[in-house]
């Protein structure tokens, strides 16, 4: 046995038996004068983890692979400690070397596809998952990496499949319990979600991320004093947490509980200045509040929220805009873009009056649904589809271009600047059509009703069960459907309770939407929760109860505490305090009242 051989093994005899110190500095010490002996080198990696020095770790594989290139072992433990310590893009190169070599390794493209999941390049983390046709039965990370790319990519039942498989590998593995919980989420099934972050507090009381899910969840079940109880749980674990802290003001935003969101909201943004998810949330608290001081400025971080900007395909075109005080000339050509939802988009139309008058050389990209309507309720043939200009080269001919939404500051500073009745107008022949369609039923009170939001984010925290409005339907009342998308069951349902819904089956209520608006022009009053046909009729000025089942899912729009809306003066707003029971039984006292119903804010 050689010199260095028998040093060698004194050394991992000392570090065995007698002091792991002393054997860490010997083995460095040797290091330095055995610089390039792998035997040496792999004994002080092999120390150094054992003892958490990393980074010596890493430098002891670095001279290795610099006698020993083609090592796929050495590559391999190299690129997950610099994995490990977040040096994505070190990690990724020594992963292609070993892909170089043997373009099947499996840990190489599994790891590979997490590393793009981890630079939030979603579609190239989901190409080389893909790459592996079968994961192996008993990697329980594999399907948990799996599961969260198919997550980010929007294909929730897989990912909730893939996290699932996880979990009977490994039924120990808290981020499966959290990321399938945050799957569940996605689906809108809360009280699903709730169960496994339970199974997670469960195994680990301690775990942070459970913990913050748990307060997410119940904060979207309007269960604010549960969801501040973990929050702070959780903040007491990490005080300097920034997620913490911003959900905690997000909660609060959703309680509208101003003082308390304020004290997060200061918090949060010192520590992350662009966490755009909080920013929003506190702008429309100011919104619901009616403070329009400051909050228009927060506004355009609707836009940054990574999946509302992943919505918008020309959101390039003006990113160089956002946050910046928009100054525009009235001679400038201006190119206005519609938001990502048609709800909004109507909301937002109500300032399109004020930009005709101001600028001068004008157009307006829309959902190609809303063209023909906007053109003749403005009076302006400056409205074309959305993609006309901002897909097109033709988009340079333009001296600005912004959202709808991000207008909104420059034409309503206060309240007094949102003083308008109605501003969109339905065809008369369509309205004519209706009328006469409706003619055997003049006599009774007509009422049109929509319970769901099919469309939206959260839509089913929205959304009622036509079961709820069934104590609406009495016999000096005609009740209209004017509920878009699958209905079958709902009208099955209204069926077998012997009671009537004139429901006019050729009309298209989603995408007909000129027909939709000469429906709602005959109505008494429309009674429906927060969807787009809300948003139609108050731009058209129909009397209109909304009815808010959640606070989190109550928008800026919507004020719960006073009962109505200012951006729309015809509609009343009512949130579910106790049930839904009762709050039916109110409407039911509105109607009683007779046919006039007048809601002025």
């Amino acid at each position: 046995m050689s010199n260095l051989e028998n040093k060698l093994k004194k050394i991992i005899d000392t570090f065995n038996n007698v002091n792991k110190e002393i054997a860490f500095k010997d083995i460095k010490k040797l290091s330095e004068k055995y610089n390039k002996n792998i035997s040496v080198q792999n004994i002080l990696y092999q120390i150094s983890i054992k003892v958490g020095d990393i980074d010596t770790s890493i430098n002891a594989l670095k001279k290795i692979l610099l006698i020993d290139k083609n090592n796929i072992l050495y590559l391999s433990q190299l690129y997950k400690l610099l994995l490990g310590k977040g040096l994505l893009d070190q990690a990724l190169e020594k992963i292609n070397s070993i892909l170089e070599k043997d373009n099947k390794n499996y840990d190489a493209i599994r790891d590979k596809s997490y590393i793009y999941f981890l630079k939030k390049n979603y579609i190239e983390a989901k190409k080389y998952i893909e790459n592996i046709s079968n994961l192996r039965d008993n990697d329980y990370f594999g399907y948990n990496i799996k599961g969260l790319i198919y997550l980010k990519n929007n294909f929730f039942d897989e990912a909730k499949n893939f996290f699932e498989t996880a979990l009977k590998i490994n039924d120990r593995y808290i981020d499966s319990y959290n990321n399938l919980g945050a799957c569940l989420l996605e689906l809108e099934k809360l009280d699903e979600a709730k169960k496994i972050f339970d199974s997670a507090y469960d195994l680990d009381k301690k775990n942070v991320s459970t913990l913050i899910n748990l307060a997410n969840v119940l904060s979207l079940q309007d269960n604010i004093v549960g969801a501040v109880n973990y929050y702070n749980e959780a903040l007491r674990l990490e005080p300097n947490n920034q997620e913490i802290i911003s959900n905690l003001a997000i909660c609060y935003c959703r309680d509208s509980k101003e003082k308390e969101a304020k004290i997060f909201y200061d918090k949060a943004i010192k520590i992350n200045p662009y966490d755009y998810k909080l920013m929003y949330a506190y702008c429309t608290l100011q919104l619901k509040i009616n403070n329009f001081d400051d909050p228009w400025e927060l506004f355009d971080s609707r836009l940054l929220i990574e999946k509302n900007k992943d919505k918008l395909s020309n959101f390039d075109l003006i990113k160089n805009n956002l946050f910046k005080n928009l100054t525009i000339n009235q001679d400038d050509k201006l190119l206005v873009l519609r938001e990502q939802g048609i709800g909004e988009e109507v909301l937002f139309s109500s300032i399109y009056p004020d930009i005709i008058n101001k600028f001068k050389n004008l157009k307006i990209e829309a959902d190609k649904r809303l063209v023909p309507i906007f053109n003749r309720s403005f009076g302006k043939e400056i409205f074309v589809e959305d993609g006309y200009y901002s897909k097109n080269s033709s988009v340079s001919d333009f001296d600005k271009i912004i959202y709808a939404g991000s207008l909104i500051k420059l034409f309503r500073k206060n309240k007094s600047d949102f003083d308008y009745i109605h501003y969109l107008t339905a065809r008369e022949d369509i309205v004519h059509n209706f009328k006469e369609k409706l003619n055997n039923h003049k006599d009774k009170l007509k009422i049109g009703i929509s319970w769901k939001s099919v469309v939206n984010i959260y839509g089913s925290l929205k959304s009622l069960k036509i079961k709820d409005f069934e104590p609406l339907f009495m016999d000096n009342r005609l009740i209209i459907n004017l509920q878009y998308g699958d209905i079958d069951s709902d009208k099955k349902y209204i069926f077998d309770q012997n009671k009537y819904l004139e429901v006019f089956s050729d009309l298209d209520l989603f995408n007909d939407i000129e027909s939709c608006m000469g429906l709602l022009k005959n109505l008494d009053l429309f009674i429906t929760v927060s969807n787009s046909t809300a948003h139609f009729a108050g731009a058209l000025g129909i009397p209109t109860i909304i009815i808010c089942p959640k606070k989190s899912s109550t928008y800026y729009y919507w004020n719960t505490q006073t009962g109505s809306s200012i951006w729309y003066k015809n509609i009343k707003v009512l949130g579910i305090e106790k049930s839904i029971k009762e709050t039916v039984n109110v409407i039911n006292n509105i109607l009683e009242k007779g046919n006039e119903f007048k809601f002025s804010n």
